[in-house]
């Protein structure tokens, strides 16, 4: 899928050649949340290493144990592909962790989480010009309609806020 590939130019342009080539970026530094901690790890470990690239992960320190053992499997699948287990490197702390993490030259940062977060995290990537992405969320409001059904409804609200639990 990353290989170079020649383009058409258009008719406007029929003069002129157009080619994609896809580089890596190098090192991604990506910091997670707590919440779903195996998917919000693996997407860019998988991700980021289809496209060439290293992965310094820094996971919230609610999901620290769970991030630790997806980093050994990730290693481990590495290691069994004949590939270095080092591509796939784990930190973890606290918010001085992941400023360190965003200052400290990776080529790419990623940050899943709040929107106050994201604001720092920005700024710190701002300071080195270091491309950022931030996905940033937080809980999505629940109308409950006078004709609900509160027994029903309880159930599905409480579901919908929790299950996602680190």
């Amino acid at each position: 899928m990353l290989r170079p590939e020649d383009r058409e130019t258009g008719i406007l342009t029929v003069h002129k050649t157009a080619r994609v080539e896809y580089h890596p970026l190098g090192v991604l530094g990506v910091i997670a949340p707590w919440n779903y901690p195996f998917h919000n790890l693996w997407n860019h470990i998988v991700s980021g290493l289809f496209a060439g690239n290293a992965v310094v992960l820094k996971v919230s320190e609610y999901s620290a144990i769970s991030g630790e053992k997806f980093i050994r499997l990730a290693r481990a699948c590495l290691r069994a592909c004949g590939h270095s287990a080092s591509l796939v490197t784990l930190v973890q702390g606290f918010a001085p962790t992941g400023a360190a993490l965003v200052s400290g030259g990776v080529d790419k940062v990623i940050f899943t989480g709040s929107p106050g977060v994201g604001k720092h995290v920005m700024r710190g990537a701002c300071d080195t010009l270091t491309p950022c992405v931030l996905e940033l969320g937080g809980k999505d409001p629940l109308v409950v309609t006078e004709d609900a059904d509160l027994d029903q409804v309880q159930h599905i609200a409480a579901r919908g806020a929790l299950q996602n639990c680190g």
